[in-house]
């Protein structure tokens, strides 16, 4: 019960690893706020009491103020932070749009920012010697072709998070990363063709993970036992990017 009576705002918390982030959080003890663009899959039973749910577009301008108003009004503070929301645009990097540019940087790379922010003066304010978490991919590192914007924004999280870190570390917070590997949600169904997952399961020793092995992850960065661990990115990625000249699967 590693976050009795902690506070945890999980984004992208109706699927994958937001969800599975978000029920760990509930079984250890915390009590969590789940913010996504909507709330469709039950929860199960135990720890729900302890359960808040806040419909949000974290690409909102004024998303930051909405989150930290909700906090305020319930437990008025904020001890974990899962930046887990994402979205992914296929296409050749020749066809991408800047309407597919914009909304993937919006969602991946300005909200964490703008969350963290306002999360982070939330914690200073209350004294709390706080954990984020942001979740990059494997792709910061490994080629991904036909996802340009995506591999774009998880480089930038990771070079953000390790900024985020330096300057927020006086104020006792500490703020780190997780590089998923291949991994079965939502977002990567329709992309898993049979192809791919043969490719995958080739390629990457430990095979493609449940959401589950994520969260166990992100939830080890939230802890008290990762307290001088900060400015890191933990990867969780079955081996893939052991050898960093592999290169990216093509999706169609």
């Amino acid at each position: 019960m590693r976050f009795t009576d902690k506070v945890a705002v999980v984004t992208g918390a109706d699927s994958g690893i937001g969800r599975a982030t978000a029920v760990r959080l509930l079984a250890e003890g915390a009590h969590v706020l789940a913010v996504d663009l909507r709330h469709d899959a039950p929860w199960p039973e135990p720890g729900t009491d302890r359960l808040r749910t806040l419909t949000l577009d974290v690409a909102r301008p004024d998303a930051a103020d909405v989150l930290t108003d909700a906090v305020r009004a319930d437990q008025g503070r904020v001890d974990v932070l899962a930046n887990v929301a994402g979205v992914l645009h296929i296409a050749p990097f020749l066809d991408v749009g800047r309407d597919d540019w914009d909304r993937v940087l919006a969602v991946n790379l300005t909200a964490p920012f703008f969350l963290t922010q306002a999360v982070a003066r939330l914690m200073a304010e209350t004294q709390v010697r706080g954990r984020i978490v942001n979740v990059s991919s494997v792709h910061a590192v490994v080629s991904e072709p036909s996802a340009a914007p995506y591999t774009a924004t998880k480089g930038g999280l990771e070079a953000m998070t390790r900024t985020m870190a330096s300057e927020l570390a006086p104020h006792g917070i500490t703020v780190n990363c997780v590089r998923p590997g291949p991994v079965r949600t939502g977002m990567s169904r329709p992309i898993y063709t049979p192809d791919v997952e043969r490719a995958l399961l080739s390629r990457v020793p430990l095979g493609i993970a449940p959401p589950e092995w994520i969260a166990s992850a992100i939830c080890y960065l939230a802890s008290d036992e990762a307290c001088y661990t900060t400015g890191a990115c933990l990867d969780v990625d079955g081996g893939y990017a052991m050898d960093g000249a592999l290169p990216g699967l093509a999706y169609s």
